[in-house]
C-alpha cells in the first residue's frame, strides 16, 4: 500500500548541496556563491538606477506638460481679459479722452506759455485757437500767463490745437496727436490680442 508521504516531497529535511563540478572544494563553492550574489546585487542596483531615471524623466515630462498647460491657461485668460477690456478702452478713447483733452487744453496751453515766458516776455505774442475753444481758453490765458497775449480765433485749427505766433516765427501746440496716439495704441492692443488668441 502506497503512503501519501511517499508521493510528496518532504520539505522538512534540507536538500543536500550539489556541487556543479565533481570534487569542487568548499572555497570554489563559496566563490561561486559570492559571484552569484554580486551579479544579483549589481542587477538589482542597475534596475533601481534605471527605475529612478525613468521616474525622473516621467516627472520632468509631467512638469513640462503642466507648465505648458499653465502657460496656455494664463495666455488664454490674459487674452480674454484684454478682449473684454477693449470696448471699455475704445469708449474711453472716443468719449472721455476728447472731453478730458478739451477741458485740459486751456491749462496745457497756459503751462506751455509759462514755460516759454523767458523767451516770449516782452514780445508781441498772438495765440490762435479754434473758434469754439476761444471762450474756454481766454479767461485762463489772460489771468494766468503773466505777460500780454492776444487771443484770436482761427477756423483752420481743430479743437486741441493752438498756434503761438510771434513776429518772426510760429509754433503749434497740438493735443490731437495725443488722442490719436492713444487710439492707435488701443487699436494695436486689440489687434495683438486677437492675433494671440487665434494662434494660441
Amino acid at each position: 500500500m502506497t503512503r501519501l508521504s511517499d508521493l510528496l516531497e518532504d520539505f522538512g529535511r534540507p536538500a543536500p548541496i550539489r556541487a556543479s563540478g565533481a570534487g569542487a572544494s568548499e572555497a570554489e563553492i563559496l566563490a561561486r556563491e559570492e559571484r552569484a550574489y554580486e551579479t544579483g546585487y549589481r542587477a538589482g542596483w542597475d534596475d533601481a538606477v534605471r527605475a529612478q531615471a525613468d521616474d525622473r524623466e516621467r516627472l520632468g515630462s509631467e512638469f513640462a506638460q503642466n507648465l505648458r498647460d499653465l502657460s496656455f491657461t494664463y495666455h488664454e485668460a490674459y487674452g480674454h481679459v484684454l478682449r473684454a477690456m477693449s470696448p471699455l478702452l475704445e469708449e474711453i478713447a472716443d468719449t472721455i479722452l476728447p472731453a478730458a483733452l478739451k477741458d485740459g487744453f486751456a491749462a496745457h496751453l497756459v503751462s506751455e506759455l509759462q514755460s516759454r515766458s523767458a523767451t516770449l516776455g516782452g514780445l508781441e505774442v498772438t495765440v490762435a485757437v479754434a473758434p469754439e475753444q476761444l471762450p474756454l481758453v481766454e479767461p485762463l490765458v489772460l489771468r494766468d500767463v503773466g505777460f500780454p497775449v492776444a487771443l484770436v480765433a482761427d477756423a483752420s485749427l481743430e479743437e486741441g490745437q493752438a498756434d503761438i505766433r510771434l513776429s518772426d516765427s510760429e509754433s503749434r501746440v497740438d493735443l490731437t496727436d495725443i488722442a490719436d496716439t492713444i487710439r492707435e495704441a488701443i487699436a494695436g492692443l486689440r489687434t495683438m490680442t486677437e492675433g494671440q488668441l487665434a494662434h494660441g
